[in-house]
């Protein structure tokens, strides 16, 4: 697993968005997020009466920090409605969701397959591990991104939090959820392995999709999406 998360062969949509982006793709950028981000947290959730052992107290020790600690303010889907509210945007759920491109649907859509069938308990659990241990460094290179364009607290507060939260949360979910998981049930160790390159996978188109419009001067979404300022 963390020879999968060293890979950084894909696409940066990241360092784009840290070096190039414009507001409008910023804006953009954010719309296509929220699908998952404004329910952070809640389809990985699911696999915690689906564990045992090690594993299950990785993922509540995970979960609890996603959750903010139980600080509604902390929660890091209230953090990312701080950011879309900062940008001008809708942050109520699926506001954008008839504009987002099929492939970030997909993206929400695997990890809510994982994480409701216990058979697939493996998988969920890989795919939270590559979602936490390759989540820091672009989470850095975003903040800086909207710093550039001229936003601070609290619109930079999510990239922040996962700063520093996710160098935490890339042990934890490498060493002991995953570990723990494929050492108390080691035939499921090419789920967990399933579950990681999965969410790279659809990371990577998802990631070729925004590239491709951004730089051809298009928006990445079927529609440019109105803006509530």
């Amino acid at each position: 697993l963390f020879a999968l998360a060293a890979d950084d062969s894909g696409p940066s949509v990241s360092r784009y968005v840290a070096r190039n982006a414009t507001k409008e793709q910023a804006r953009e950028f954010l719309i296509l997020k929220s699908m998952y981000q404004l329910k952070e947290a809640d389809p990985h959730t699911w696999a915690i009466p689906k564990l045992d052992g090690r594993a299950k107290a990785a993922m509540v020790e995970i979960q609890a920090d996603e959750y903010g600690g139980g600080s509604l303010p902390k929660m890091h889907s209230e953090l990312y409605r701080a950011t879309m509210r900062g940008l001008g945007l809708d942050d109520s759920f699926g506001a954008y969701v008839d504009k987002v491109p099929a492939i970030f649907l997909a993206s929400v859509n695997l990890i809510s397959l994982f994480g409701m069938h216990r058979r697939l308990r493996g998988a969920i659990t890989g795919h939270l591990a590559i979602y936490e241990m390759t989540s820091s460094i672009p989470n850095a290179a975003y903040a800086r991104g909207f710093r550039r364009l001229g936003f601070e607290s609290p619109v930079t507060d999510y990239f922040d939090e996962h700063v520093e939260a996710d160098a935490v949360h890339e042990q934890i979910a490498g060493r002991d959820l995953a570990g723990g998981l494929v050492e108390a049930e080691p035939q499921l160790m090419a789920d967990v392995f399933f579950g990681a390159q999965a969410a790279a996978a659809v990371d990577v188109l998802a990631g070729k999709w925004q590239l491709n419009a951004w730089q051809n001067g298009i928006s990445a979404l079927y529609e440019a999406a109105e803006v509530n300022a």
